[in-house]
């Protein structure tokens, strides 16, 4: 049985993409239809390879080069080419790879590229009709641009870490990743219909930056920020985390208005509470706030929110990732994707998020392994002999696992 066309079918991408943004932006070409193939050095495995990101006990290739629950999970669908870019053959020949390609993925250092011949003024030499995505923390200009971004760092730098009260280690990687696929989509299209080059350049400050509208909306214009309280919905009645049975386990509520302030008195049997004036709401929310949460504490978040939902009010459980992953609406949509990694073993990883009726995306191949697919890939790519895989071979400009 043929496969079901998808949208990026005969897209072709190479992606030095590294850690997580890089690799995700990688994968979502992938999940799409498109050829994607990841550049790496055999001397210098991929960082998510090391055993701090296995989970577990860490996995070890037969070509001894690590590999982890993370990296697999991160890399799907993408087949592996290892070239030496030091050499000046292996230079060549990627440049060749260039010229077949429809875009370049990288983030890299700024200067990283350049300095081995590769930079987007390099390919476009090779290709006038190139697409480079090139993804970074502060972006590839400005006084900032020689930075080294880490998503940690940049949740800190955009107000995210303020705003939640905590610094999450990968969340703008993922949302650097999906913008700058998106807008590589769109210079693609525009290559395809001029024939003109494009270096997409995004930062994670400014990938961030729109999502986080809310944040900025004071400071940028009225010249202060207000001051906020840590889980609470700013406008609200009465709003916040309630603490419920179990570790760790908690209920988000949002009153917003009187109507949901008369159910939650009448539901809680506080009519002494009751009011329609907001005024007269906010003298009273302390003590309201007070019998919810004595009346969350005796329930288990699932039971807290199904009462509340069902009188009219928001309320949901503030989800673990163990929770998610057991979601009845994740799996009814197919979110979780079960696939075999022959080192890592079988493992379980979200689906493609693509619910297209005649395009799906989905998982193409297994996770690879380091150079599983150089041979291969510059024979259909580029049309090289055995003879000429062999003399690169020898060289140590190629690496091929098989």
């Amino acid at each position: 049985m043929s496969e079901t066309a998808r949208a990026l079918d005969g897209v072709k991408v190479i992606s030095f993409g590294a850690f997580v943004a890089g690799n995700t932006a990688a994968k979502l070409f992938t999940e799409m239809g498109a050829d994607v193939v990841k550049v790496v050095a055999r001397r210098r495995p991929e960082v998510l390879r090391t055993p701090v990101y296995a989970f577990r006990d860490p996995a070890t290739e037969p070509s001894g080069a690590p590999n982890t629950v993370m990296y697999a999970a991160l890399s799907r669908g993408v087949r592996n080419l290892s070239i030496d870019l030091q050499s000046t053959a292996a230079r060549s020949v990627f440049h060749r790879l260039v010229a077949a390609a429809d875009v370049v993925i990288e983030n890299f250092g700024p200067t990283t590229l350049d300095r081995l011949g590769c930079g987007y003024d390099d390919l476009v030499r090779s290709n006038p009709r190139l697409v480079m995505l090139s993804l970074s923390g502060y972006g590839r200009t400005g006084p900032r641009a020689g930075y080294l971004g880490y998503a940690t760092t940049i949740a800190s730098y955009v107000g995210l870490s303020a705003a939640w009260q905590y610094t999450h280690g990968t969340l703008t990687d993922y949302v650097v990743a999906a913008t700058g696929v998106v807008a590589a989509l769109a210079a693609l299209q525009r290559a395809r219909s001029t024939g003109a080059p494009a270096h997409v350049d995004v930062g994670q400050i400014d990938a961030m930056a729109p999502i986080l509208a809310g944040l900025y909306a004071a400071p940028l214009n009225l010249g202060y920020e207000e001051p906020g309280e840590v889980n609470r919905v700013a406008g609200s009645w009465l709003s916040g985390l309630f603490a419920g049975m179990g570790y760790e386990a908690w209920l988000a509520v949002d009153i917003e208005d009187g109507e949901d302030w008369a159910v939650l008195c009448e539901f809680l049997e506080r009519p002494d509470l009751a009011t329609m004036s907001s005024e007269e709401a906010a003298r009273l929310e302390p003590e309201l706030r007070r019998a919810l949460t004595d009346w969350v504490s005796n329930q288990t978040p699932y039971t807290a929110m199904r009462v509340m939902q069902k009188a009219g009010l928001a309320a949901a459980v503030v989800q673990t990732s163990e929770d998610l992953w057991r979601d009845p609406q994740l799996h009814a949509r197919g979110f979780p994707e079960r696939v075999e990694q022959p080192d890592v073993g079988s493992v379980s990883y979200p689906r493609s998020a693509q619910r297209w009726t005649k395009t799906p995306g989905r998982l193409r191949r297994p996770p690879a392994r380091l150079g599983q697919h150089t041979n291969e890939v510059l024979r259909e790519w580029i049309g090289l002999s055995d003879d000429e895989l062999a003399e690169l071979s020898g060289q140590n400009a190629v690496f091929d696992a098989n």
